[in-house]
């Protein structure tokens, strides 16, 4: 088939197809409608077999487009079949003004004119889905429109030649407005099209921003995070604590813009766990309590005692909101107290659920201020971003948080007074929560032998320092071939690999260990990267890789995830040893 044929039966049928359930009743009612009046005008057996031939063109239609109503991909063969219903569809439509015309009155021609009109405007539905299909179900009653009147009408000269001009100025005007919509439909396609694409360069954009800067970043607070298990003085334990809050504030700024970013491609995604809600109160408000000690504010939680022991949610994402606000708190309050209150509630729906409340006694704003609050980007005007910085993103993300888990936020201030926020989320009870605490990560690892792969210097030094301070022993490769040649002429217990390096990258070397070109095909191998799109840990480990360890690296993570990974492998292995 030429590639003019493919342009003309391309997946835009598809679309016009699927669209076929959406005016099927009403479609349904006009033609009981129309085949009962014209079995009252041209005779009972007109219009009973005018109504059985639609019965069967539309379950030939039906037939036809079901495919791409389930979704699937019609062939080039289904597609023909789809236009040549839609024909049939367009040729019976046709028919019954044919019979209207034949009754001879003005009145019923007159009909026979409206129903081949109505065929045309009905047509203009297809220009936005497929021109090809717009064409095909015009031809019926355009061939109609000209032969009824011209070659049957009974007319005088001077009649046909004005019958005829105007019918040609008719067809001529619908032509027009077909174009027109063609038009207006490719624009649209290109300009969705366009913002597709730019989502999608937005996407990589991120991607490989996210990796460059975590790079410098995990240099940052992997060393410091190193250093600030040597013996120090007061002094400089006070400098690198200084290292790693600055560090942190840097990876808080950058994890706001690619979650704000994830909100907006709508691909942010949420858990549903059993956790206990008055344990990540006490958690957030310990992790904001130096914070609050160091400028002199109490900072208080509260658990009402009718609260679920355990609730059903995405408790990392609660968790974040709940963060978000008690630093909005913090960062605004001068002087006061900043309150944390967790409580049920009714829900909009009646369905109850659980009201967080965060209250502080800071600045305030006005109801022109809190209109813009969860705008992001924005802050209270830009003397509140020079003085108290921030992206303006963090109460962003958090309305929208709470909105992708079907709840609400709201929020009262008054300048001078203070600001409380209200979070509704529709969190069922769950089963309670074990109270059985995880044991805390060691930061000593058995006598391993690790293979470090990465082609940024800093990187290999970070991941060294921490492993060989926990009493691992440590060789480094540059990219992944030299991981490969390694790794056949040495035994080790695991593989730390990088994805982007230089002559080979992470996931092409774990591909051919996996393969068996290096050695051990089954050896545990943990992604490190700088990338913080989401589902890239379910991507990774399609490709092979056992865990993903996400860069800035932090030390306990990454011992845990090395212990939970060979453990996981030593279960394997005795399962299968036992089998």
């Amino acid at each position: 088939m030429s590639a003019t044929h493919h342009r003309l039966l391309d997946a835009r049928l598809d679309e016009a197809a699927s669209a076929f359930p959406r005016t099927l009743v009403t479609r349904i009612v006009v033609a009981l409608l129309c085949g009962g009046l014209l079995g009252a005008n041209a005779g009972l057996a007109a219009g009973a077999g005018w109504t059985l031939a639609y019965a069967l063109v539309e379950a030939w239609n039906g037939l036809a487009c079901g495919p791409a109503v389930a979704g699937r991909t019609l062939s080039t063969a289904q597609r023909l079949n789809y236009l040549a219903a839609l024909l049939a569809a367009g040729f019976n439509w046709a028919l019954m003004a044919a019979l209207y015309w034949n009754v001879g009155t003005e009145p019923a021609r007159l009909v026979s004119i409206l129903v081949l009109a109505g065929i045309l405007v009905h047509a203009q539905c297809f220009c936005y889905r497929s021109p090809l299909a717009a064409m095909v179900l015009s031809l019926p009653p355009v061939l109609f429109l000209l032969g009824l009147p011209l070659l049957g009408g009974g007319y005088a000269v001077a009649q046909e030649v004005t019958v005829g001009v105007c019918l040609v100025l008719f067809l001529l005007y619908v032509a027009t407005s077909a174009r027109a919509n063609m038009i207006n439909a490719h624009e649209v396609d290109t300009a969705r099209r366009m913002a597709e694409e730019a989502s999608e360069a937005k996407s990589a954009f991120l991607a490989m921003v996210s990796h460059e800067l975590r790079t410098p970043l995990n240099g940052v607070i992997g060393m410091a995070h190193s250093l600030g298990a040597t013996a120090l003085d007061a002094r400089q334990q006070s400098q690198v604590d200084t290292l790693l809050r600055s560090g942190e504030g840097m990876l808080a700024i950058l994890n706001d813009v690619l979650d704000i970013s994830k909100i907006e491609a709508g691909r942010m995604d949420l858990e549903v766990v059993a956790f206990d809600p008055r344990k990540l109160a006490q958690d957030a408000v310990s992790l904001w309590a130096s914070s609050a000690a160091s400028r002199r504010l109490t900072l208080e939680t509260h658990c009402d005692p009718d609260l679920p022991p355990a609730l059903t949610g995405d408790e990392n994402r609660i968790r974040q909101i709940v963060a978000n606000l008690l630093s909005n708190a913090l960062k605004f309050t001068e002087r006061g107290e900043v309150r944390l209150v967790m409580r049920p509630a009714p829900g909009a729906d009646g369905d109850g659920g659980v009201e967080i409340e965060v209250a502080d006694t800071g600045i305030g704003m006005t109801a022109d201020q809190v209109a813009r609050m969860f705008r992001p980007y924005t802050q209270g005007d830009r003397s509140t971003a020079r003085r108290y910085g921030g992206t303006g993103l963090g109460l962003s993300i958090s309305r929208n948080l709470a909105t992708m888990m079907g709840g609400e936020i709201h929020c009262e201030s008054e300048p001078g007074v203070g600001t409380t926020f209200r979070v509704w989320l529709p969190l069922p009870p769950a089963e309670a929560v074990s109270d059985a605490t995880a044991p805390a990560v060691a930061f000593d690892l058995p006598p391993l032998r690790l293979l470090v792969a990465d082609d940024n210097p800093i990187n290999l030094a970070v991941a060294r320092a921490i492993l060989e301070s926990a009493g691992a022993w440590v060789e480094t490769a540059a990219d992944g071939a030299e991981a490969l040649e390694r790794l056949r002429l040495e035994v080790f217990d695991a593989v730390l690999m990088d994805l982007h390096m230089p002559v080979m990258d992470g996931v092409e070397a774990v591909a051919r260990i996996r393969d068996g070109q290096a050695g051990r095909r089954d050896i545990p191998v943990i992604a490190l990267t700088g990338d913080g799109m989401v589902g890239e840990e379910n991507r990774l480990k399609a490709l092979g890789f056992d865990a993903l360890e996400p860069k800035p690296i932090q030390p306990a993570t990454l011992l845990a995830t090395i212990t939970r990974v060979l453990d996981s492998h030593d279960e394997g292995v005795a399962a299968e040893s036992v089998a």
